[in-house]
């Protein structure tokens, strides 16, 4: 599918009849009707509006399209689909809470799974992933047990392709860890705990593709309510998990097929009076702000990070470490909300010594190296004129 040029009264036309489209199969099939029209909407038009396709070829793109997705829900309901999705997504998550554990990670399950976790069900349905809430100040901790679990790392919070949608950042988690073989990844939400209040933090680009931050920012009670390390057993391992009270709450603001079989679990099992504490404590206790981004916490600020061994994982932390040093060292008083990140220049002041620091050390590692090579190939040049000799 190529690109091609309209003028501005055919992109009108082509406009106008994509959504014609799309608003027909929306009506004609239920399944399409657990996203927002608008969203299809604006998807087609991404896809197509500039393409060289006929409205036939549209068509029968769309027809395609309908047809997987069909197929991808009917498929996350078979039984046997089902059995070896949960040996995979069950099984990472056991391995996944020990390392987290291990290392001594601030995080909590979040997602549909808190619920059947928490009441010792299986679901009967596949899942798609692991999600994740994670305290960006132990970001570089979760990369190394994303290493150990053989998944790519990626943090893309600077440059997040997420839009805002609603007041609410939408797309591709801005962290989150891959298999290299297979679909299943793990995503996280990145918080930060300060002064007993919990900031959820979503990274997109505004319609500028300026990055920023929405921050939902949690007051010290509505934060021990939500973010005060629930723990249950999970396979013998201690698992800590987002309470599916708050989880139930947060699926409402969405529409997918599987999230509305997760409501309908959850409504069957869920404490009532936690329910409605945590709607009550909503009310006053929950602020939202959307906050420029200038530099992103707790990222890598060496290349030696990838390295497998000591020293690597040594310069891996330091950076991190002394950022979160600098940063604790800066007192934000008379305020409950951040507009701004602190500690910025301190913050650059380390970075720029990490890099006179790291230049200094891949210049004396090359001059060793190059040295070493020099006595080797003197060495190998003797031998072969003795050798020649006799």
């Amino acid at each position: 599918m190529g690109k091609q040029v309209y003028n501005a009264e055919e992109l009108k036309t082509r406009r106008k009849q994509i959504t014609s489209l799309v608003k027909s199969y929306y009506k004609k099939f239920d399944f399409l009707q657990y996203d927002p029209l608008d969203l299809l909407i604006d998807k087609s038009n991404d896809l197509f509006l500039d393409s060289d396709l006929t409205m036939d070829e549209i068509n029968e793109k769309m027809m395609d399209a309908i047809t997987s997705r069909k197929r991808a829900l009917d498929e996350r309901y078979d039984n046997e689909k089902v059995k070896a999705n949960h040996e995979t997504i069950y099984g990472r998550l056991e391995q996944l809470a020990r390392l987290l554990n291990q290392e001594g990670v601030d995080y909590q399950l979040a997602g549909g799974l808190c619920g059947y976790v928490a009441y010792g069900e299986e679901s009967n349905r596949c899942h798609d992933d692991i999600d994740i809430c994670i305290n960006e100040e132990d970001l570089p901790k979760f990369r190394r047990v994303c290493k150990k679990l053989g998944l790519l790392f990626e943090d893309n919070r600077l440059n997040s392709e997420r839009v805002l949608r609603d007041g609410i950042p939408h797309g591709e988690h801005e962290v989150i860890a891959r298999d290299p073989d297979s679909d299943f990844h793990i995503g996280a939400f990145p918080f930060e705990r300060r002064d007993g209040m919990v900031i959820s933090k979503g990274y997109y680009h505004d319609e500028n593709d300026v990055p920023h931050v929405r921050e939902e920012i949690y007051l010290p009670e509505l934060a021990e309510e939500l973010f005060g390390n629930l723990e249950i057993d999970f396979r013998g391992t201690p698992l800590t998990i987002t309470p599916p009270e708050f989880v139930y709450l947060l699926k409402q603001y969405t529409r997918q097929e599987k999230d509305q079989h997760d409501i309908l679990f959850l409504e069957n099992h869920m404490s009532r009076d936690k329910l409605l504490r945590i709607q009550e404590l909503s009310k006053d206790q929950k602020v939202v702000q959307l906050v420029p981004v200038e530099d992103i916490p707790y990222a890598s600020l060496n290349p030696y990070d990838e390295d497998e061994g000591e020293l690597g994982l040594m310069l891996a932390d330091e950076g991190p470490r002394r950022i979160n040093e600098a940063s604790a060292s800066e007192k934000k008083e008379g305020t409950k909300v951040r507009v701004k990140k602190a500690g910025q220049e301190v913050q650059q002041q380390v970075q720029d010594q990490e890099q006179i620091n790291e230049e200094g050390f891949i210049s004396n590692t090359i001059i060793t190296t190059l040295a070493l090579i020099s006595f080797v190939l003197c060495f190998i040049g003797v031998a072969i004129i003795y050798l020649v000799q006799m």
